[in-house]
């Protein structure tokens, strides 16, 4: 048996070749969605020896596209199933770390980091405002992770929730229905509904996926919408207490673990800080 991951993608010709590659070297076999794609996108990925299921617009968007996809994908008997997107390169070694997590866990939520070389080129307040948001949350998941101390995720572990890297055991992903097909906001679901169907979630720090910052995305609300909504936006009072809630978890974990022992943690620039009109907000 082998892990399959699907791709839900619109009009991704340019960058699927690199999510593709990705998962090849991983050791995961891909089967792409493409959803009312207008590009090569379903062409590009056959070339690649890639499965390609081709469909309309979807109303359910990109939900619908990865319920498509991994509904397909069961019935192949995997090892394991997971979903990414067409605009992500899984970084190297996660493909292990998924499987391993997958031993004790039922599902397994990866981290997202941003492309280096796009993130770079982003307004210095949105990439203020975004490593301080990204801080917080691994701040709040190393102490929930201490706190409950479960075997089947272990220290250390992250905070975040994406679409862009979920895994799953089948018998897990059929228990509670399958992905939401819904146009946005179906990872958060999926999140909600495994917790609520008390099955044991793992996010190592390890499972890493590599995102693009692209301003124009193809999902409503997606990360790319949020990047262009945060450019046009005033963040100084955000990143502000942001800063200030950085600092007071900072202290709590400090109670509960020595700092020599925490995972390299999301850090601002200092000459980012420059942008903002409190200093407060650096770290």
């Amino acid at each position: 048996m082998i892990p399959i991951a699907v791709i839900p993608a619109r009009d991704e010709a340019r960058r699927l070749p690199a999510a593709l590659a990705a998962l090849h070297r991983e050791g995961v076999t891909a089967l792409v969605v493409a959803n009312g794609c207008c590009d090569a996108t379903a062409s590009v990925a056959r070339a690649l020896g890639v499965e390609v299921i081709e469909t309309p617009m979807l109303s359910g968007g990109v939900g619908e596209a990865r319920a498509i996809g991994l509904s397909s994908a069961l019935l192949r008997n995997p090892a394991w199933v997971m979903t990414t997107d067409a605009d992500c390169v899984l970084a190297p070694g996660t493909g292990a770390v998924l499987e391993r997590a997958l031993r004790d866990a039922d599902a397994v939520f990866g981290r997202v980091e941003p492309d280096p070389g796009e993130f770079a080129d982003l307004p210095p307040a949105v990439r203020h405002h975004g490593l301080l948001e990204d801080r917080r949350d691994v701040l709040s998941a190393l102490i929930a992770g201490h706190v409950a101390a479960c075997s089947w995720n272990p220290i250390p572990c992250h905070g975040q929730s994406p679409g862009a890297l979920i895994a799953w055991r089948p018998d897990a992903y059929r228990s509670v229905g399958g992905i939401v097909p819904m146009p946005r906001n179906e990872d958060r679901r999926m999140a909600a509904t495994l917790q609520d169907a008390g099955l044991r979630v793992a996010r190592p720090w390890d499972a890493v996926v590599i995102a693009s910052c692209r301003l124009r995305g193809r999902a409503p609300g997606g990360m790319a919408a949020t990047i262009a909504e945060r450019a046009r936006s005033d963040l100084s009072l955000e990143t502000v207490a942001l800063g200030r809630e950085c600092a007071a978890l900072e202290r709590r974990l400090a109670a509960l673990v020595p700092r020599e022992a925490w995972p390299p943690l999301p850090t601002p620039h200092e000459g980012d800080c420059d942008v903002l009109p409190f200093r407060q907000a650096a770290i």
